[in-house]
């Protein structure tokens, strides 16, 4: 004898490609199947039960001395074959006269066996049937099942098997992404795995959902094209997936068989609500669905148990838990019903059905972002929020004035939730269109001019502004025209026309007051106040804005609330209460951090981030100023939360803010370290303000004074007009570069930088810096708020040009040349 282990019994077939990923699904299926007997894997096609469920029965073979035994069910198609195919795989002996499923009975019924029945979602009647049986007359058999349905036997275990792990960041660890670079490596052997194609295939496994069978269909077109037009074809064509394997299963050739297979399975009211379910982008909920797809052969009481079909079909995705749950199409899933929607002539009518029930919904959600129940409503279009994209990216002639309806309702929401550029861009097609009616182009006049002049393009937002208000009053809009009034008078504020601005508040305060409309009142109030501490009168300011900070209150609007509390706590902060005004700025980032309001809590944090270093007994001297070491919470300190919120402010595209927020992070983090990098800010702030046309506050030009006159004395007259100047030619991403390096080391004066000669940019000596510190490329996406995969591609570029191979050798190179940064 030789002494080798005989053979464990079964047949699982052997695995012609290795798992990727999917470990933590193997450990919590392995634990299910110690707890039950039966136990379904179940997902839509291509998500990879199949691969799963045999890396599982080989796990758990040596736990089943009688063997682990694998049917493949796929070619079944009459449910008597069912216990016909289960036999053949045990090599069971049929006896004369008896059924097959009695044979197997007879075989199983003394053995401790695993039994894999993989897809069987075709025939899963005759499946649930025989199941049944065995477990009842089998006590030492488990049963592993894979189907994209549920099986339906009583003490079944369901796991529903989604797709890979997808990129946060530059894909490091993602399972999706790691799938698609070892296939791709397969497809061609060459395939570079670069950090410029980092982006390109984390954004191409989003787009693919992390299904496994999509990723693989994809990476086989690698050899013959890039990873960004394969994501960009797959818009337009999903054909595109298709295996080269001739010996792969059919259904799973292309992403169309796959999709193929699932739909024939459906019953014929199920197939319609499926195409009219394309409709909606994201995710929906029940009542949205009932709406949209009832009619013309779904009757609306029929939708919840349709699509409950759907869902047990793993079509349909349900979304939440309790009282929370919506649903989603995979997008892959979601254009196959695109395409059946459009063959059946039906899809104008689904997308009219879609944008009148999400008209409806923004025309509800216009009053309930400004009343007491503000969050809810914010939160619910957040929700929304792709479909009401949907509605405005569509053409439906018979609503010719849709995407102007839509905006004019939805730009607060856009506003409070910081979508500015998305919003702009919306607004000004809606604009465009002059044929509206006179009430229309009104609003969406307004809402434009607003975006416009949050973004600083004041005579954009004058204009936009100025037609509005003549509309307005040829309407007698009273309400409309103190909007108007309103914003002309916040561009006035900002463009340093303190008078004007303070006229055209008073006279929208005027008509508020006329129309009874608290909330109308309390904004004007808050304007005015706003404009008084930013003049320098702080005891003017502080009774107006405590006034709009209590009608906002009782009237239960809490981003209002948060905006005028701001107010209140800037200006009390000029009054020396320093202690005061934290409390309430405090209060106002809480506020807007739960209503996920962006300006707010930026503008907060900046105004939080003064009042604290207002309070230090010695200037310099406390401990925060510069960039916190890693772990640390960003805005936690002074300088972190000067950078959070130049970071929302840059992203908002605010600019009027970007150059307030520069301007302090020169005179508090920068001014006592890198007095060089300090002045080229503040120059660089300065052209900042003279493009836009918006000059220093006066409240805030006395600390601005006081750090000239300390850079003038720490430089020296030249020196400190050389860093102006050099600031002034700063593009707008560069000054920000320069302000989030801001805290680090001032080099010898007079010496050059030690890495000039590299050719490093700003942001990648920040870059650098970090990595010197040891910094893994998601720490410092964190620290400069920045992703993860733009960290890996300036890491990249930066040992390039150092001439270095490895992170280790850049750092040496800090350590040997002293730390990286420029001050001008």
């Amino acid at each position: 004898m030789d002494g080798s282990a005989a053979p464990a019994p079964g047949n699982l077939p052997a695995a012609l490609t290795g798992l990727v990923g999917r470990d933590d699904e193997i450990e919590r299926l392995a634990s299910l199947l110690r707890a039950t007997r039966l136990l379904t894997v179940t997902g839509t096609g291509g998500c990879g039960k199949t691969r799963l469920a045999l890396a599982l029965a080989e796990r758990r073979r040596p736990d089943f001395p009688d063997g682990a035994w694998w049917v493949d069910l796929a070619a079944s198609t009459e449910h008597e074959h069912v216990a016909t195919a289960v036999a053949a795989a045990l090599g069971v002996a049929q006896s004369p006269g008896e059924e097959e499923a009695a044979t197997v009975i007879r075989h199983l019924r003394p053995r401790t066996a695993l039994l894999v029945l993989d897809n069987c979602e075709q025939v899963v009647a005759a499946v649930a049937v025989l199941i049944d049986r065995l477990l009842t007359s089998c006590p030492g058999l488990t049963v592993v099942a894979t189907s994209r349905e549920v099986i339906g036997v009583s003490g079944e275990t369901v796991f529903r098997l989604g797709g890979l792990r997808l990129p946060d960041g530059d894909g490091a660890g993602a399972e999706a992404v790691e799938l698609f670079l070892q296939r791709a490596r397969t497809a061609d052997p060459w395939f570079p795995a670069t950090p410029d194609h980092a982006d390109a295939v984390a954004r191409l496994c989003r787009r693919l959902d992390g299904l496994p069978l999509a990723i693989e269909l994809a990476a086989a077109r690698v050899g013959v094209l890039g990873v960004a037009e394969i994501a960009d074809r797959l818009d337009r064509d999903a054909a595109i997936l298709r295996h080269p394997s001739r010996t792969a299963p059919a259904r799973h050739q292309t992403l169309q068989a796959t999709l193929d297979w699932s739909h024939r399975l459906l019953t014929e009211p199920e197939r319609i609500l499926f195409r009219r379910l394309s409709a909606f982008q994201g995710t929906f909920s029940l009542a949205a669905a009932e709406a949209v797809a009832a009619g013309a052969g779904i009757d609306p009481g029929e939708v919840v148990d349709l699509l409950a079909g759907l869902v047990v079909k793993s079509l349909v995705l349900p979304v939440g838990r309790g009282t929370g749950y919506r649903y989603r199409m995979l997008e892959t899933i979601r254009q196959y019903g695109e395409r059946t929607l459009a063959l059946s002539g039906e899809r104008e009518a689904v997308h009219a059905a879609h944008a009148d029930f999400y008209l409806g919904l923004a025309e509800e959600a216009r009053t309930g972002v400004e009343g007491s129940d503000q969050a809810r409503w914010l939160d619910l279009m957040e929700a929304e929020h792709d479909n009401v994209r949907a509605v405005l990216r569509r053409d439906l002639p018979s609503r010719p004035h849709l995407r102007a309806g839509m905006t004019a309702l939805m730009w607060p929401f856009w506003y409070r939730r910081g979508y500015y550029h998305e919003a702009r861009s919306w607004l000004e097609q809606a604009a465009a269109d002059a044929d509206g009616p006179r009430e229309l182009r009104a609003a969406v006049l307004t809402g434009a001019g607003v975006l416009a002049f949050l973004q600083c393009d004041y005579p954009i937002a004058c204009e936009r502004l100025s037609k509005a208000r003549a509309l307005y009053e040829e309407a007698g809009d009273l309400a409309g025209l103190a909007t108007a009034l309103q914003r002309l008078g916040s561009v006035a504020r900002e463009e340093g026309r303190f008078a004007d601005a303070r006229r055209l508040h008073e006279e929208s305060l005027a008509i508020w007051t006329e129309l009874g409309d608290g909330a109308g009142v309390a904004a004007s109030l808050d304007y005015l106040g706003f404009a008084a501490w930013l003049e320098g009168d702080a005891v003017r300011a502080v009774d107006l804005c405590r006034r709009a900070v209590a009608a906002f209150r009782a009237s239960g609007r809490r981003q209002e609330t948060a905006a005028a509390m701001i107010n209140l706590g800037a200006a009390t902060r000029l009054t020396g209460e320093t202690g005061r005004a934290e409390a309430i700025l405090r209060g106002s980032l809480e506020i807007a951090r739960h209503l996920g309001y962006q300006e707010g809590i930026a503008w907060a944090l900046h105004e939080l981030a003064l009042t604290l270093a207002s309070a230090e007994p010695e200037p310099g001297a406390f401990g925060d100023v510069r960039a916190p070491e890693p772990g640390a919470a960003e805005g936690t300190t002074v300088a972190g939360m000067l950078r959070e919120s130049l970071a929302t402010h840059l992203a908002l595209g605010d600019r009027w803010r970007v150059a307030s927020v520069v301007e302090s992070i020169a005179e508090i983090v920068t001014t006592p370290v890198a007095p060089r990098r300090a002045a080229a800010l503040l120059g660089a702030a300065d052209a900042l303000r003279r493009t836009l046309g918006a000059p220093v506050p006066p409240a805030e030009r006395p600390a601005l004074t006081a750090c000239v006159e300390t850079l003038h004395a720490a430089l020296g007259a030249r020196a400190f007009a050389d860093a102006w100047r050099g600031g002034e030619t700063m593009t707008l991403d560069e000054m920000a570069d320069a302000a989030v390096e801001a805290g680090g080391e001032e080099p010898a004066a007079g010496g050059p930088e030690p890495f000039d000669a590299y050719g490093l940019t700003g942001r990648e000596l920040a870059v650098l810096r970090l990595v010197s510190r040891g910094m893994t490329n998601r720490e410092i996406a964190g620290e400069l708020h920045i992703s993860a995969g733009t960290a890996g591609v300036h890491v990249s570029n930066i040992l390039r040009k150092l001439g270095v191979t490895s992170r280790v050798q850049a750092a040496a190179m800090v350590r040997d040349a002293g730390p990286p940064g420029r001050a001008g």
